[in-house]
């Protein structure tokens, strides 16, 4: 190597510890705090259990012939056209200034005989005060209210053809106690 590449190299070597090393090259700065209080804090979002007075399943088929609140759901046997309710009394925990919510039922926990569960159609309403919540969608207007929950599942009348066995999801089962009241925060 010539005399003028390693005196290149070297005066490039000593930039870079001048540049890096010893903290020779500095800008101006200056800090302060923004001052005052600001403390943040965040809402909640919350569905209390269903209260054990104000919940359980009802037969609200249009044709029932006992109709009425079900005392034992695994002893009804559905038939195509009823309509089974679920009704859960609660309580809204909504808090924060722009916080809304959508109240559904997640059906997709519900297990069993895979062409009943594909016959259930689902509804879901909710009332504060005996008043509906339009769309469901909760505010934090809605905090601390006693809110009801109706889910309806209605057993679609046309299961099938008839033919050979009567129809489909007959002598079938399906298990409801997984199904789930769901209290989502809406994106925006």
């Amino acid at each position: 190597m010539n005399k003028q590449t390693k005196a290149a190299l070297a005066a490039g070597a000593g930039a870079l510890l001048l540049l890096g090393g010893a903290g020779s090259l500095a800008y101006w700065h200056d800090e302060t705090d923004i001052g005052g209080n600001a403390e943040i804090q965040s809402g909640t979002l919350a569905l209390d259990d269903c209260a054990a007075g104000g919940a359980g399943w009802s037969d609200v088929s249009p044709d029932a012939t006992t109709g009425g609140p079900i005392a034992d759901i695994t002893q009804f046997l559905l038939v195509p056209g009823d309509t089974l309710e679920y009704t859960c009394d609660s309580t809204i925990t909504a808090s924060g200034d722009n916080l809304q919510a959508t109240l559904t039922a997640d059906t997709s926990t519900i297990s069993g005989d895979a062409a009943l569960i594909a016959r259930l159609d689902k509804t879901v309403t909710a009332t504060v005060g005996g008043a509906p919540i339009a769309a469901n969608t909760i505010t934090s207007a809605d905090d601390n209210a006693a809110i009801q929950v109706k889910v309806r599942l209605h057993f679609q009348n046309a299961t099938g053809d008839g033919v050979g066995n009567g129809g489909e999801a007959q002598n079938s089962a399906v298990n409801l106690s997984a199904m789930k009241l769901v209290l989502q925060q809406n994106t925006r």
